[in-house]
């Protein structure tokens, strides 16, 4: 128990890798809006400035949202949980974690360019704090998933014998663990953050 629990204990080094391709994420996602052609711009602000019209209005689907984050949100951190045990798919974890923090990095900017420096406020309420927890989720679940896999790899390499039932019912936890933050963080955004958000784009917009 006490070297599978060694074992299971993230990586640092795993850990701060991905940490690294959660920043890049970031700012790569913050000025790919930069980049973007006139019309794509034009497309965007569009988009956005319906959101927050529907939001204002009081026309917000409270369960469409509901349902579209949860699907989002879980079938995300399945993906990478179940990579880790197929040991084939360190490269789609990096993919994942990379793809989150680019869509948080292009929706804050998106935001802020819509509505300048009003938008600062409305984008910091916008992913804070439901976002910025489910991409520590996110690296939450990868920083195992890596760790895992290359246990297994090694493990097959070695011909080590592995306890794979205590295995998996640790991995187990570990996804446990983070989809009841994920369901969590998933109502918040659907019914609490819209309220929140209403209240002061009311006020800025």
């Amino acid at each position: 128990m006490d070297k599978l629990k060694k074992l299971i204990k993230y990586d640092k080094k795993i850990m701060t890798l991905l940490n690294v391709i959660a920043i890049i994420g970031i700012i790569t996602g913050s000025i790919f809006m930069v980049v973007l052609s006139k019309s794509d711009k034009t497309t965007v602000l569009n988009s956005i400035k319906d959101f927050f019209d529907k939001l204002i209005n009081d026309k917000f689907d409270f369960i469409s949202t509901l349902k579209n984050t949860m699907i989002s949100n879980l079938l995300f951190s399945f993906i990478i949980w179940v990579i880790g045990i197929s040991v084939i798919g360190i490269i789609i974890v990096i993919f994942i974690i990379f793809y989150k923090s680019f869509t948080l990095g292009f929706t804050i900017s998106s935001i802020i360019y819509t509505y300048s420096i009003k938008g600062s406020l409305i984008a910091l309420l916008y992913v804070f704090p439901h976002m910025i927890i489910n991409i520590l989720i996110m690296l939450y679940i990868g920083s195992y998933s890596i760790k895992l896999s290359i246990i297994l790899i090694k493990s097959i390499l070695k011909k080590d014998n592995l306890n794979f039932k205590l295995f998996i019912n640790n991995y187990l936890r570990v996804y446990l663990i983070s989809i009841t933050f994920l369901i969590t963080t998933s109502l918040y955004e659907s019914f609490i953050a819209p309220i929140i958000l209403r209240y002061f784009c009311e006020l800025l917009i």
